[in-house]
């Protein structure tokens, strides 16, 4: 705890930094050592420390991070690039969580602050670790994922140092979510026995080994890693919806892991609500705030309402209630789609369908190719063409069908002219169908695409990247010979 400056002490600059005060430091210790040459440079620290009111320079230097850390996240609410570069440049750790769980590359990519994405995703990915140390830790963290207890236990007696280490990957996972997510509990008590800090949040989704064992692992090391000290909530991830919304709102629904996790003590939001089914809650939720209705969940689920969400859990009883406490079955997500669509892409029950058809939903061409009615998707591109052009509303459905590796459906689009060098926003980016598939996968797709004429040469409007480039660093080695082989460039 922070002692209070006393009367006769200074004041620290509102704009302070440690850099500052090291080198006031530096000049005090100049000074004491014209009296006393045996001064040492903790004694200059604790000087200027209680010059500022404080018993220590370790209360010192931590009241100036919280100023620095309450600055740069203003910052990055903001928008303002130089006060958040200026900060990272400091030392600021990138990894660092505000009030709400969030880190600054959280909090940029959410307000679209597209240039502090970039920096911060610069940041994040630096590794300036030696290649030793480097193999260490995919070797540690490969055992861990593997369940191979005894290298593992042999590898952090080698090197303890290393237990919470960062991976080398793009998500930069500690050897605790790999063990997690790959559902190996010995891994995980062995790690918890050697003291591995259930706190820390991957770069990828900003998420917990809880997180992960949430969504993929056994119920048991969810109970593990709670008793563990995880926390139960884990707000502020990169979908938005906690560790609860991991076991029920990513396309799985666990209703164990949700009965564990309520029971100690996370809380259900309407998201959780709709995907268990809790009928009486989502409507305690919209009576206590009517707008949840108009909520909207983060851009990884294309930023989709309550009945979105709905349909595309495949819900038809939460569908139902939604549409009668006012949901609107018109909304659009973020590519255009409609709840009608979400149902269709989710092949939902008939039902929830129906019951959105029967509230004056109507399908779009994207519903028509995922539910097979070609006669419908024939006559709406016989009536406008141009709607799958390059600048149509509906050519997304081809960028759409290729994420969700639909190649019968994507060779429909082809065969009547969509525009596959079209750029649309998929999680806010800028980019062609081509690039879709250097993220996801699919190298019959990408050669599909290229065969119909794809430009591998196109730039997206972000990381102003080749599909190449995505394929490289999305670790599609596949796609990138193939593009390779057509002559693309990073």
């Amino acid at each position: 705890m922070n002692a209070s400056p006393s009367r006769s002490s200074r004041q620290l600059p509102g704009r302070a930094n440690l850099e500052h005060l090291r080198n006031e430091a530096k000049q005090r210790l100049r000074e004491l050592r014209v009296r006393d040459a045996t001064a040492r440079l903790a004694d200059a620290q604790l000087a200027v420390a209680r010059a500022y009111g404080f018993a220590s320079w370790r209360q010192l230097k931590a009241a100036v991070d919280d100023r620095d850390r309450e600055r740069v996240f203003a910052a990055a609410r903001a928008g303002d690039l130089p006060a958040v570069r200026a900060s990272l440049e400091r030392g600021f750790n990138p990894g660092t969580a505000d009030g709400s769980g969030r880190t600054l590359h959280q909090i940029a990519k959410t307000l679209g602050h597209e240039q502090i994405e970039l920096l911060l995703r610069e940041y994040q990915e630096r590794d300036e670790r030696s290649e030793d140390v480097r193999r260490a830790v995919e070797a540690i963290q490969h055992a861990a994922a593997d369940g191979r207890t005894d290298d593992l236990a042999r590898l952090l007696d080698a090197r303890p140092d290393l237990l919470d280490a960062r991976g080398v990957d793009l998500a930069r996972q500690t050897a605790l979510h790999e063990a997690a997510r790959n559902d190996r509990m010995a891994s995980v008590r062995v790690l918890l026995d050697a003291g591995a800090d259930v706190r820390i949040r991957d770069y990828g989704d900003n998420a917990s080994a809880l997180h992960f064992a949430a969504h993929f692992a056994d119920l048991e090391i969810v109970r593990v890693l709670v008793e563990a000290g995880a926390d139960v909530t884990g707000a502020g991830d990169d979908h938005g919806v906690g560790v609860l919304g991991w076991a029920t709102c990513l396309g799985r629904v666990r209703h164990d892991v949700a009965a564990y996790l309520l029971g100690a003590a996370a809380r259900l939001d309407v998201w959780s609500a709709i995907a268990l089914g809790r009928a009486d809650e989502v409507r305690l939720l919209v009576r206590d705030d009517p707008s949840v209705l108009r909520a909207t969940m983060s851009r990884n689920e294309h930023r989709r309402t309550p009945l979105h969400h709905a349909a595309a859990m495949n819900r038809p009883d939460m569908v139902r209630v939604l549409l009668e406490l006012g949901a609107d079955p018109h909304a659009v997500d973020d590519t255009g789609g409609t709840p009608l669509t979400a149902a269709a892409r989710a092949h939902a029950d008939p039902a929830a369908i129906a019951i959105l058809e029967g509230a004056g939903a109507r399908l779009d061409l994207l519903a028509a190719l995922t539910l097979e009615r070609y006669d419908l998707a024939e006559r709406m591109i016989r009536e406008n063409p141009a709607r799958i052009g390059r600048d149509g509303r509906d050519t997304i459905a081809l960028h759409l069908l290729v994420a969700a590796k639909n190649a019968a459906a994507v060779r429909w689009l082809i065969e009547h002219g969509v525009d596959v060098n079209a750029k649309r926003v998929l999680w806010d980016c800028n980019s062609t169908a081509l690039h879709v598939t250097a993220e996801h996968g699919g190298v019959e797709l990408a050669r599909l695409l290229l065969d119909a004429g794809a430009d591998p040469s196109i730039r997206d409007d972000k990381y102003e990247a080749t599909a190449l480039g995505w394929a490289e660093y999305c670790g599609q080695p596949e796609i990138a010979e193939l593009l390779r082989q057509r002559g693309a460039a990073t």
